[in-house]
């Protein structure tokens, strides 16, 4: 195995972004390629700079065509989408995407230089092993967002039959609305038609708009409306639907006007229990599209790193999670 000097140019983390030979991850440098992971806004972290410094905008198909829906506007000659079976060629080495599961069009980011070293960056994942493959790596980074032991859902590996099983459930009553951030609602969408709930689901434009490139990307959703289609005012009338916007709007939502709606807020940020009330007609329930402590240990121990560094802009309890695995997993780690 080779020598691992972090800071010899290998890799560098500076507020967030990460640096690796000509291209760097969800942050900004001036460097030929910006590698995008996913669309969330704290791995799009002055994107608009990349674009005007004349970077490469590089990330799945999905992701560059999301960014389209939230208003980045990339020109065509510079993006450059990637599948998993390409590579980019940089001055040391390649760099390619892995899968991961987060929300649709996320990847891993692998970077194999020419003297054998491989670096890897996790981004934001979910179920390792099992649903995002772990891999072997001389440096790993991790945005540890639950790096605190005490983060963690004895229900986790339960959370998807639970909400799809509640869900089912409230159906029975009337609709159903659920406020999600941007992705997470494909997830569920896509999760809950796997389970045979077959309610149509209504959708405000922007939301329309990237369930129908997530359909030409390969996800198979069906029966979504916009929301201002006669379509979607019929299933109103009927109230046998499911309604989804973001997250923000679940404070004040005047939209459908409909009384007898039960609403669902979905977020990671709940560890004692998967339901929880919030009003008469509102629940909170703790689906999280990251890995918690023990999802994030699990990675770090399976992907067998020489050295490990703890990406602190998108962290919490970032010491807290470099003095476990130096202790625990004796793995060098690092918080930058």
């Amino acid at each position: 195995m080779p020598v691992i000097l972090v800071m010899d140019g290998f890799v560098e983390v500076r507020n967030g972004g990460i640096t690796i030979d000509e291209a760097v991850i969800d942050g900004y440098h001036s460097l030929k390629f910006r590698i995008v992971t996913h669309i969330h806004s704290d791995h799009t972290v002055n994107l608009s700079r990349s674009i005007s410094y004349g970077s490469r905008i590089v990330g799945t198909k999905l992701t560059l065509k999301w960014l389209k829906c939230l208003g980045v506007q990339i020109p065509e000659e510079q993006q450059l989408p990637l599948s998993m079976d390409d590579s980019i060629r940089l001055s040391n080495g390649r760099l390619r995407f892995e899968r991961c599961l987060h929300i649709p069009g996320s990847i891993q980011v692998v970077y194999e230089r020419d003297d054998g070293t491989r670096i890897v960056y996790t981004g934001d994942f979910k179920k390792p092993s099992l649903k995002t493959p772990v891999i072997n790596s001389d440096i790993l980074i991790i945005d540890a967002v639950y790096g605190r032991p005490s983060y963690t859902r004895p229900f986790d590996s339960d959370i998807e039959y639970i909400l799809n099983s509640f869900i089912e459930k409230l159906l029975r009553e009337g609709p159903v609305h659920i406020y999600a951030y941007y992705g997470k609602i494909h997830e569920v969408m896509l999760m809950l038609r796997e389970n045979d709930i077959v309610a149509p689901f209504i959708l405000p434009s922007t939301h329309y708009i990237m369930t129908k490139y997530a359909e030409v990307s390969g996800l198979r959703i069906d029966d979504y409306l916009p929301l201002t289609s006669s379509e979607a005012k019929e299933a109103i009338r009927d109230k046998y639907y499911i309604y989804f916007n973001h997250y923000s709007n679940h404070f004040n939502e005047q939209y459908l006007n409909s009384g007898n709606s039960c609403k669902i807020v979905l977020s990671g940020w709940e560890f004692t229990k998967p339901i929880r009330s919030l009003s008469k007609r509102k629940w909170l329930i703790a689906f999280s599209d990251h890995s918690d402590f023990n999802g994030l240990i699990e990675y770090v121990e399976n992907s067998k790193p020489s050295r490990l560094i703890v990406n602190k802009r998108r962290s919490n309890g970032a010491y807290e999670f470099a003095k476990y695995v130096e202790e625990k997993i004796n793995v060098k780690t690092e918080v930058k």
